[in-house]
């Protein structure tokens, strides 16, 4: 949509209506302060065919959040999945003010509404966000949830190129002797980075660990 901020916002009913001339089962939804004054809180969306072909993706679900620039700022919420392909998959969007537990609550359970009655036991991946880590087992109880490598790669306090280059090794590692292998390099090589990196439960970001198939999906 063209024109000022002020304005596309002003926009949004009718351009979600536009999309559902063509997509039909397009979801889409808008919450606002109140009838009053109609202040934009966040909205969701989701286009129909995602919702028609999720079955046959990889059962790994990536959710993440990036800022958004503009007048108004505010943050976008996303989800993605992988297809056979090994191809991208985005799943649902929401724009929202700021990451917080609130929003993070809102979009997983309009995630979990409109793909409610297919199979829960799948993988979900994200960074250590707090509200991700207190919302996603109360909406999504039979899940497992793991972190992002490169979250946690991205966050070693260290400039030796080398220790991320081992921990990415011991995070694909297919055997416990690779994973211990590699895990007392990073102990000889950085000490201060191995207590960070044990201070996350292996379970969630090592391939060999994690009770799940990520089905490669590591993310770096």
């Amino acid at each position: 949509m063209r024109g000022s901020f002020y304005h596309v916002y002003q926009l949004l009913m009718s351009y979600f209506e536009e999309v559902r001339l063509v997509d039909p089962d397009l979801v889409f939804d808008i919450k606002i302060t109140s009838c009053k004054d109609k202040r934009f809180t966040r909205y969701f969306w989701c286009f129909g065919p995602p919702k028609k072909t999720y079955k046959l993706l990889r059962p790994v679900i990536v959710i993440h959040k990036t800022f958004l620039k503009g007048r108004y700022c505010g943050t976008l919420l996303t989800s993605i999945a992988i297809n056979p392909s090994n191809h991208i998959f985005p799943l649902v969007f929401s724009v929202t003010v700021s990451e917080t537990i609130k929003s993070w609550t809102y979009f997983l359970e309009m995630f979990r509404s409109n793909f409610h009655g297919y199979d829960t036991r799948f993988t979900f991946i994200s960074d250590r966000n707090n509200g991700i880590i207190n919302v996603l087992p109360k909406v999504f109880p039979f899940v497992i949830h793991t972190f992002c490598a490169f979250y946690i790669l991205n966050n070693i306090k260290t400039t030796l190129k080398s220790t991320r280059i081992v921990l990415r090794m011991a995070v694909e590692a297919l055997t416990s002797i690779d994973f211990d292998k590699h895990m007392n390099v990073i102990c000889n090589m950085n000490p201060v980075g191995l207590q960070y990196i044990l201070g996350i439960l292996k379970e969630t970001w090592s391939n060999i660990y994690i009770p799940m198939s990520r089905y490669v999906v590591i993310l770096y």
